[in-house]
């Protein structure tokens, strides 16, 4: 009997701590070129508590500490990090497939606006890149990745060292763009357009490099742009910064995951998102009250911009499928053109009362999208 129970209670330890290092959660490193406190890093941080919650994964994330914004891609790519927040324009060939997509948001602010241009093209560049864009995925794994979800922001605003308060004051001025079609927006009024890493920004700004930043409203806080804004035109040029894999995965990490995680990291990506997406477009009118209150100047859209911006976005579309076609080699413009404007269309419908509800944009981009991946299959070829 004393040998049957000193048996048993080493069968129950070892149990026990089999069941521990069962239990422990696999560390993911995740990188996002943010400091802490802002949108992005906020949603990420809420994706995590899910992940740790409902997983048995959950990621170590490093905020603007282990990459930076511009780093993060082929970090990503060579396994300094096993997943990160990439930015697809800062590598126009490597992700030019995605970058066609990104570069067609003000599409989602000419017509009939979107309630929040940042959720239409969150499902529109997600659904195009995961379900509808072999070229793309071709692309993310040329670069040693997969792509999760897409993000978008709220429309693109004027950060400003000096105002613009009509079309004739755009004339001249340096403004910092991080998509081509915005920076030939400013060109076409006359502006100058500047490549800048948003992490320079900031720098930028405070020495005179540039007059103006297009960029969302809530980088304000991002990148800490609250002291060199004096003032804000809304409004312009409109669209969304979409050119974001929100969660891209090193694909030896993918493929060293089990089925089940897998289909987790795919389940709870949506959620992603949706939260990162949703936390923007609150934290827009957050940020421009705050700017407000420090001195800064809101300014209205100037009337004569919506008409004139309208017709730029007719006009551009010519110039986005050649030089896609030209400069990049993407074949079939034309038809990929029609899926995305048509997927714009779409999400414009889709999001119209669920645009701030991140419990209710998860299940859109649950339904839509992510639920139609197998994660047996998913990034595995």
């Amino acid at each position: 009997m004393k040998n049957y129970k000193t048996l048993a209670f080493a069968t129950t330890m070892l149990c026990t701590v089999v069941s521990g290092l069962t239990a422990h959660a696999e560390t993911l490193r995740y990188a996002i070129g943010f400091p802490p406190g802002g949108a992005a890093t906020d949603g990420v941080a809420e994706f995590n508590e899910r992940l740790k919650a409902e997983t048995d994964l959950e990621l170590k994330v490093y905020e603007l500490s282990l990459l930076d914004l511009k780093e993060t891609p082929p970090g990503v790519r060579d396994g300094m990090a096993d997943a990160g927040y990439i930015i697809t324009p800062y590598y126009p060939a490597e992700f030019s497939e995605t970058n066609l997509p990104a570069n067609m948001s003000m599409l989602a602010t000419v017509g009939t606006p979107a309630k929040s241009s940042g959720a239409v093209m969150a499902g529109a560049m997600s659904e195009y890149i995961m379900l509808h864009c072999d070229e793309c995925q071709q692309q993310y794994t040329a670069q040693n990745q997969i792509f999760l979800g897409a993000i978008g922001t709220p429309e693109y605003v004027q950060l400003c060292t000096t105002p613009i308060r009509s079309i004739a004051d755009i004339k001249g001025k340096k403004m910092r763009s991080s998509m081509d079609a915005m920076g030939r927006w400013a060109e076409s009024f006359g502006g100058t357009k500047v490549s800048l890493p948003a992490n320079d920004i900031y720098e930028a700004m405070s020495q005179g490099v540039v007059d103006c930043t297009m960029i969302s409203a809530p980088e304000l806080g991002n990148l800490q742009l609250f002291d060199v804004t004096k003032y804000i035109t809304l409004g312009l040029p409109g669209g969304s910064f979409a050119g974001v894999g929100s969660m891209n995965v090193n694909l030896d990490t993918w493929r060293g995951l089990s089925p089940e995680q897998r289909t987790s990291l795919i389940r709870l990506s949506a959620f992603n998102s949706a939260a990162i997406t949703v936390n923007y477009y609150l934290a827009a009118a957050q940020d421009i009250e705050k700017a407000q209150g420090m001195g800064t100047e809101i300014i209205a859209p100037p009337e004569e911009m919506r008409k004139a911006t309208e017709a730029f976005v007719a006009a551009d579309a010519d110039v986005i499928r050649k030089s896609f076609q030209d400069d990049y080699g993407l074949q079939n413009v034309d038809a990929k053109y029609d899926t995305i404007a048509g997927l714009i269309e779409k999400w414009k419908g889709l999001t119209a009362e669920i645009y701030d509800d991140k419990d209710a944009m998860t299940e859109l981009l649950w339904t839509e999208v992510f639920s139609k991946l197998d994660a047996a299959s998913y990034g595995m070829e």
